[in-house]
């Protein structure tokens, strides 16, 4: 550690040099082994991968028989036809009156 800028140490500092020197001193070349291999059979990744492996067998081979056609043969789609309309034509044309004579009848006085 950097000493404080006036030179001297702290009270905090000395106290936690201390303290981290004695953690230090309490672990041994025996600490620094590794630990022993565990024992017995335990579930590894090949053994959960198999599992796994097996269900999805499973499932697929339940899907493929849901599926299958039950020996039914479908009838056959009947042909394309054009589309109708869904108006209905007009049936006749509105009639056009026929125009009256262009110049003012006039009439004969009565007697």
């Amino acid at each position: 550690m950097n000493p404080s800028p006036g030179g001297a140490e702290t009270r905090t500092e000395a106290r936690l040099r201390a303290a981290l020197a004695a953690r230090a001193a309490l672990l041994t070349p025996h600490d620094l082994r590794p630990a022993a291999a565990p024992e017995g059979r335990s579930w590894g990744v090949r053994r959960v991968y198999g599992a796994v492996l097996a269900a999805v067998a499973v499932a697929a081979a339940a899907a493929v028989l849901a599926l299958l056609p039950t020996g039914v043969a479908p009838s056959p789609a009947p042909p394309a036809q054009a589309p109708t309309r869904s108006v209905p034509p007009p049936s006749e044309p509105p009639a056009t009156p026929t125009p009256g004579p262009a110049a003012p009848s006039v009439a004969d006085p009565s007697p």
